[in-house]
């Protein structure tokens, strides 16, 4: 994908609003607005229950309630 770059002008509490929606600490703001623009293209299809157990998964992300392959793996049965 080819990217151009452009300086725009956004309030502090934009910015700070991007950075509590990040998935992942280095995620960059261009990668955080192109996140919320499918979001917001697909949000039509998605059921408010969908939606819910999205904003659930983010949230259990940012707070570190992940695991790993082999943990998951175990706790499915398959190893």
């Amino acid at each position: 994908m080819s990217m151009s770059s452009s300086t725009i002008q956004i309030p502090e509490s934009t910015i700070h609003a991007l950075d509590h929606l990040k998935a992942y600490p280095n995620e960059t703001y261009a990668e955080v607005i192109e996140r919320l623009i499918v979001l917001s293209n697909t949000e039509d299809d998605i059921t408010p229950e969908e939606w819910a157990r999205i904003q659930q998964a983010e949230t259990e992300y940012k707070n570190g309630k992940t695991y790993t392959l082999d943990e998951l793996k175990r706790r499915l049965g398959d190893e």
